[in-house]
């Protein structure tokens, strides 16, 4: 049996010491146990990349062309302060962007009614060619509108041709697309 003490002793002896040698730091706390960030130096930074995205407000020139009926097309160049892109897409609901670059963004929309330009100086009138045509001014002294391409029309009787050598003032939409429709050959329009 002193035997069996020695060994149980010299067992519990061996653990002891092996415990106290391996717990040789202090007592951690919880708060200790946080991981740790490591923070790298000034010298070790990997340099910055350049970015091509402006800080805010971003300043953009703004094209705006709309495409009337009567073939006129207005454009309005502006610059614009942004200072939240969801509000400035927001404003322009309805246009279709055409070209967008970093500083510079255009948009186009068609609009179904006829030009400013036209509601204000537009006359039907003929070309030399005899076609259909929208001038700016009277036709004997105004410019054929170059972007409304002129309309071959039907035959006319002398009353209907003289009205259009004087010239028929445009007075609205419906009016431009009635007489563009009394005028043209049916398989035209």
């Amino acid at each position: 049996m002193k035997r069996w003490a020695w060994i149980v002793g010299l067992t519990i002896g061996v653990a002891v010491l092996s415990w106290s040698m391996i717990d040789q730091t202090q007592q951690k706390t919880f708060k200790d146990n946080t991981p740790q960030r490591v923070i790298q130096g000034k010298q070790e930074q990997i340099e910055s990349v350049e970015t091509l995205v402006k800080p805010e407000p971003l300043k953009l020139t703004v094209i705006l062309k709309e495409h009337y009926i009567d073939g006129v097309t207005e454009t309005t160049k502006k610059e614009e302060t942004i200072w939240s892109m969801m509000d400035f897409w927001a404003s322009y609901e309805g246009w279709t962007v055409e070209e967008q670059q970093l500083d510079r963004v255009v948009f186009q929309r068609e609009v179904d009614d006829i030009s400013p330009l036209t509601k204000q100086t537009g006359y039907f009138g003929l070309t030399e060619d005899g076609e259909l045509a929208v001038f700016q001014g009277l036709p004997d002294q105004g410019k054929v509108i170059e972007s409304f391409k002129p309309v071959p029309i039907k035959p006319l009787e002398t009353k209907r041709e003289n009205e259009l050598k004087q010239g028929i003032k445009i007075k609205d939409h419906r009016h431009f697309e009635q007489v563009v429709r009394q005028f043209s050959k049916q398989d035209e329009v």
